[in-house]
């Protein structure tokens, strides 16, 4: 059997990941590891190592290293322990291959290290384009690094040939974000309403907000006060959910911004972690996503969802007619969330096709790992 190795660093990237460590655990050729770190062992996102676990998952090895810091010398720092503590955990595992997905900062050292070790490395979703984080060249680097490439779409796909000047080893499987709306039992309304402390009667709104690595701290504060100010005009037939942004340069700033403000405001809720159903079975319920998430991006045309995209953070990236792409001043964003309840504007994302897949992606994926072992 294989050892194929699938690395996860973040809550998020779990739920994008998740079918694709399920079908290499079932498959009778191949052994599952799984190596956590980053976000998943810090007590500030919820500690969501444990939600993997819940899934019914062995962990191989718990990668510390996050320092306290959240400044880029301290997130420096960290990349150096996840390189240290990554080099022990392949040593000890020797995987075959290691999987990884997307762009977060941690890939680097992961990838450089199998790259030294002389382990095939899988990269899920390159080729993308986000221009106004760090992201991009992280994503790119892990393409340059990578022997196996799973991008979502063509256009993704005709960027890492260019890049890579090979046609080998590059297959467009679909993202895999849509594999829970055909994997998951997802919940009602009512569940979530009592599992949440919802009122199941009232207008529901997402809002996450992520660090836009590549401005200036002072911009990031801003626009997330005027995403707020906004929410501050809504009346009481809305409740809004917050989710705690990530682990980048500003995160924690944000979130004890949102924390205070979550304080003093009764309707809205900040969660570190809805978790993967929860997150999953909402989205078709709510009344608008508001933010610069990529799950903004792939995961609402499937339900034709109302979604303001605001800022660069997404700059790049295909995006769906029910997405209204916006700046960062309150008035772009105010005119973004009226204009929702037009008319005109729920005609249009009535005509949406998702370009994102079929919800069999991390299916691909696995088929394709295993033919890399048993057909080269």
């Amino acid at each position: 059997m294989k050892r194929v190795c699938v690395i996860t660093g973040a809550r998020s990237e779990y739920g994008l990941l998740r079918w694709v460590i399920d079908g290499i655990e079932k498959d009778e050729d191949l052994q599952l590891q799984l190596v956590v770190t980053g976000g998943h062992l810090s007590p500030e996102q919820g500690l969501t190592y444990q939600s993997i676990e819940e899934d019914g998952y062995h962990i191989d090895e718990k990668v510390e290293m996050l320092l306290s810091s959240e400044t880029s010398v301290g997130i420096s720092k960290s990349m150096g322990l996840c390189s240290i503590g990554m080099t022990d955990a392949f040593n000890r595992l020797n995987p075959d291959m290691i999987v990884v997905l997307g762009d977060r900062y941690e890939l680097l050292p992961i990838v450089g290290t199998a790259l030294v070790m002389r382990i095939p490395v899988a990269h899920i979703s390159g080729g993308d384009i986000t221009e106004g984080a760090i992201d991009n060249e992280v994503r790119n680097a892990v393409t340059m690094m990578s022997t196996l490439h799973f991008p979502g779409t063509e256009e993704s796909a005709a960027r890492i040939r260019t890049m890579r000047q090979s046609t080998d080893n590059i297959y467009v499987t679909g993202e895999t974000n849509l594999d829970n709306f055909r994997n998951l039992t997802l919940l009602s309304q009512k569940e979530l309403a009592l599992s949440l402390g919802l009122d199941e009667r009232k207008k529901w709104i997402l809002l996450t907000y992520h660090p836009v690595t590549k401005e200036s701290f002072d911009d990031n504060m801003l626009t997330l006060q005027n995403i707020l100010k906004v929410i501050d005009g809504l009346d009481e037939d809305f409740e809004v959910l917050i989710g705690k942004a990530n682990t980048d340069l500003y995160g924690n700033e944000i979130n004890q911004h949102l924390s205070k403000y979550a304080s003093v405001h009764p309707h809205c809720h900040l969660f570190a972690s809805l978790g993967q159903l929860r997150y999953t079975s909402i989205l078709q319920y709510l009344y608008c996503m508001i933010g610069n998430s990529s799950s903004g991006i792939y995961e609402t045309g499937y339900w034709k969802l109302p979604t303001i995209n605001i800022g660069n953070r997404q700059k790049g990236r295909f995006t769906t007619s029910n997405i209204i792409n916006v700046g960062t001043s309150y008035s772009e964003i105010k005119s973004a969330f009226t204009y929702m309840s037009t008319d005109s504007y729920r005609k249009k994302i009535a005509m949406i096709e998702n370009p994102y897949g079929d919800g069999k992606a991390s299916e691909r994926i696995v088929k394709y790992i295993k033919r890399f072992f048993y057909e080269v």
